[in-house]
This record gives structure tokens, C-alpha cells and sequence, in this order.
């Protein structure tokens, strides 16, 4: 017989809003859109939202990051490469965001597909 279920690490995700990312390839809608399913799926309990200025991968944005919140509260809250449970999601796009929070949030699963995508360079 198997024990009470574990409830879910708690994780944050942080968007993009740096130039390239939010302005010029619509980090912004992505962030609002996170917002917002988080809040209408009952999510907040453990999933955190937030900003980032910028996570250095601008060709390959806009980005998202999802990381344990315990881990990156122990790294001074930096979103760096130190934080182990780390994960970039580079070229989101609405659709793509969908899959993360069905399959990563709520999951637990990293949607591979989605890590280490090919730069793209602005027309």
C-alpha cells in the first residue's frame, strides 16, 4: 500500500522581459498568459511567477525558467546556472507554454523539445 501522496515541490518560473525577448518577440503575452493559467488552474499554491531582465540567451528567446523555488532561494534568488533544478525553455510560444505547464508545472516532466533550440535572428 502506497503512502499519502507528496504534495508538489514548490517551483518558480520566470519569463524574459528583456528587449529581445519581451519586446521584440512577445515575452510580455507569454508572461500575462502564464499569469493567468496559473491563477485559473488553482496553481499558485506552488507555482511562483516572476520577471527576469535578461537570462543571456537572447537569440534563442524569449526564454522561460523553471526552477525549485527551495533551490533558488538557496542560490540568493539568482536564476543562474547553479541552481540545479534549472531549466531554459528557449523560442516559446503560447502553444509551447501550454505544454510546459501541463507536462513541467503540474507534471513534473521537462518537455525536452523545448530545451537548446536553434538562435533565430530578428529581420
Amino acid at each position: 500500500m502506497n503512502g499519502p501522496a507528496r504534495p508538489p515541490r514548490p517551483l518558480t518560473v520566470l519569463v524574459c522581459r528583456g528587449p529581445t525577448c519581451g519586446d521584440k518577440r512577445g515575452g510580455n503575452v507569454l508572461y500575462e498568459t502564464l499569469r493567468r493559467t496559473i491563477a485559473e488552474r488553482g496553481l499558485g499554491a506552488h507555482v511562483t511567477v516572476g520577471q527576469e531582465t535578461c537570462f543571456g540567451h537572447c537569440l534563442q528567446g524569449p526564454n522561460i525558467l523553471v526552477c525549485d523555488t527551495e533551490q533558488l532561494a538557496a542560490q540568493g534568488g539568482w536564476p543562474g546556472p547553479d541552481v540545479p533544478s534549472a531549466v531554459l525553455y528557449n523560442r516559446m510560444t503560447e502553444s509551447d507554454l501550454a505544454r510546459v505547464i501541463d507536462r513541467h508545472l503540474t507534471g513534473g516532466m521537462v518537455v525536452r523539445p523545448f530545451l537548446n533550440r536553434l538562435p533565430i535572428k530578428d529581420g
